[in-house]
């Protein structure tokens, strides 16, 4: 049976059209909360009630093409023939999974600091989670970019009580210690507070923690994985790792040598970054890496 799917992309920009045909315009005439990126949208599309006007809803950042290699219709052709999923979810960073045991991990490799100011959130809101022993995020859990389409009942449990509530501590407490922390600057390649990369690694841990949720992951597998590697560092990571990396998801008990071995290859790979893209522009922006401006 088919389902109704609408993916909306913004178009924040005078001129600005759709990068993909399939996907819907969400014209955003006040974007005063841009810095929050999609964060912001997801909640304020959830409080207009938009998740309830079709079967399943995602917001898409006009790079999806550019990141998921794969264009819109390919990706909606996919939702369609996993319906009965409550999550459909493409992770345009599939590399991350064999050298990351969770998106935190990289995460406080690549912006740190990033794991104590989202604990402070999480606890100031009362969202009972310990980021620090979040459970291993593999490739059907782990998500970058927001790449994800709900139903109905998952925007509700996951937007309505995770997202939502962060956003209103954060209106309502914004000279909070906890707001604060995760509203000021970080490293990017462009200016952002450290607020939407904590919010896009809240998903995957969603998922990590609640293994009843279904969710359907657009397979990116062996040699393919490779094409998504923005440098010959990180191919080279992924064909050292992914062998024993996928025994260790297979495993009943995931291997403690292995988690410390990925954090140490997170090291190295942030070194590279730092090294490789300070010179040479980044493949998803075209542009070079300040590393000496934003973060603390």
């Amino acid at each position: 049976m088919s389902a109704s799917i609408r993916i909306f992309e913004p178009l924040y920009a005078p001129g600005q059209v759709l990068s993909e045909k399939a996907f819907h315009p969400l014209i955003l005439r006040d974007n005063a909360h841009a810095a929050w990126r999609e964060f912001y949208i997801i909640v304020d599309m959830y409080r207009k009630g938009m998740h309830r006007e079709q079967d399943f809803t995602a917001l898409f950042s006009p790079k999806f093409a550019l990141k998921a290699r794969i264009d819109g219709s390919r990706f909606i052709e996919f939702v369609q023939a996993n319906t009965d999923a409550d999550v459909c979810m493409i992770n345009p960073f599939p590399q991350l999974s064999y050298f990351s045991y969770t998106a935190w991990m990289q995460g406080e490799h690549a912006h740190p600091g990033l794991v104590e100011r989202s604990q402070q959130l999480l606890d100031a809101v009362g969202i009972e989670w310990n980021l620090r022993a979040a459970p291993r995020q593999s490739a059907h859990t782990l998500c970058y970019c927001n790449f994800w389409v709900g139903s109905q009942p998952f925007w509700e449990n996951y937007v309505g009580k995770v997202l939502e509530p962060i956003a209103t501590f954060l209106e309502t407490q914004s000279d909070s210690e906890a707001a604060r922390g995760v509203l000021e600057p970080t490293i990017h390649s462009d200016d952002a507070p450290f607020l939407p990369f904590v919010a896009e690694r809240l998903f995957s841990t969603y998922l990590s923690l609640h293994p009843e949720v279904k969710v359907a992951a657009y397979p990116i597998e062996g040699e393919q994985v490779l094409d998504y590697c923005v440098s010959d560092f990180e191919k080279d990571i992924v064909r050292y790792m992914q062998k024993p990396i996928d025994a260790a998801d297979s495993a009943p008990v995931f291997p403690r040598d292995q988690i410390a071995l990925m954090d140490l290859l997170c090291t190295l790979s942030q070194k590279y970054v730092r090294a490789h893209f300070t010179l040479t522009p980044h493949p998803h922006t075209g542009q070079t890496i300040d590393f000496d401006r934003g973060g603390k």
